[in-house]
């Protein structure tokens, strides 16, 4: 009896401590993907591995900036839900957009997205950019409820040398310091409405394979004169090239790929719910 009674403690003790261990797990794989939609992965597993001060120097980044036009004066009109119904609709498709093309989302600022390639040593970071920033243009252009708001998009794109680190203590975010990414916020603030502006470094990069309009000369707080070009759309020589290269896996389980029929058919079928797309959905997202 004795025996009986110790073997059956060490197997109630086993399935407690089992039972903690799953817990602890189930803790754990939570805590790295709340790092995970804050940080960019590789500096999350940095910080995992107790590294102090993050701070980069990165010599050759494409940063862009995209900020909606009219959104502000639309608030005003909106109730709070409607306003940030609409605004989570167009971020969680910026979002699949910068994960399709293999880039980094930096963070929002009020209505604006702040997005950046490079920081991992993609040697095609410019024209992922620019892909991006075209598909955003059509995205934007294509979508019945912004086109109802009036609302637009203004673009601009910089390249060169950034500074990247990890800040604060509470609320902390991964965030790019520098001339480059000041540059790309004039930019934007200088581009109309449905244009993207890019500086002479990203046209550089791109003539070959992208359509430009002719430069012309802007002035830019802190910088002066400096020529700037407005990206109209890909060649169709440089179509053909992408699509007989491999193509980037994206990830699924996250965001579903944009295309303008589609994203109407979506938006049509739900005519009560502007938000069709929602990144958190359980229909969207695969186990």
């Amino acid at each position: 009896m004795l025996l009986r009674y110790f073997v059956l403690e060490t197997e109630k003790i086993r399935q407690q401590l089992s039972q903690q261990h799953q817990l602890l797990a189930e803790a754990q794989n939570r805590s790295e993907r709340l790092l995970l939609n804050v940080l960019p992965a590789h500096i999350a597993l940095r910080l995992k591995d107790k590294q102090g001060l993050i701070a980069d120097a990165h010599p050759d980044v494409t940063v862009m900036f995209a900020d909606i036009v009219n959104f502000t004066q639309m608030t005003e009109q909106l109730p709070p839900e409607r306003m940030i119904d609409l605004l989570n609709t167009v971020f969680s498709w910026l979002d699949s957009f910068s994960e399709k093309h293999g880039l980094e989302k930096i963070k929002t600022i009020g209505d604006a997205y702040m997005v950046a390639g490079g920081l991992t040593n993609s040697p095609d970071h410019v024209s992922q950019v620019a892909d991006m920033a075209l598909e955003i243009r059509s995205f934007i252009a294509t979508h019945p409820e912004l086109s109802r708001y009036n609302l637009g998009i203004h673009i601009g794109i910089a390249t060169g040398p950034v500074v990247a680190g990890v800040i604060g203590t509470k609320r902390f975010i991964y965030d790019l310091w520098g001339d480059t990414v000041n540059t790309a916020s004039r930019l934007t603030d200088d581009a109309e409405a449905d244009h993207i502006l890019v500086d002479k470094n990203t046209y550089a990069r791109l003539r070959a394979d992208y359509q430009f309009d002719q430069a012309k000369m802007t002035y830019l707080k802190g910088k002066g004169e400096i020529a700037v070009y407005e990206l109209l759309k890909k060649t169709s020589e440089s179509h053909k090239k992408s699509a007989a290269a491999p193509q980037q896996q994206v990830n699924t389980n996250k965001f579903p790929s944009y295309d303008p029929s589609s994203a109407q058919q979506l938006i049509k079928s739900n005519p009560n719910k502007l938000s069709s797309f929602d990144p958190t959905s359980t229909q969207i997202l695969k186990d």
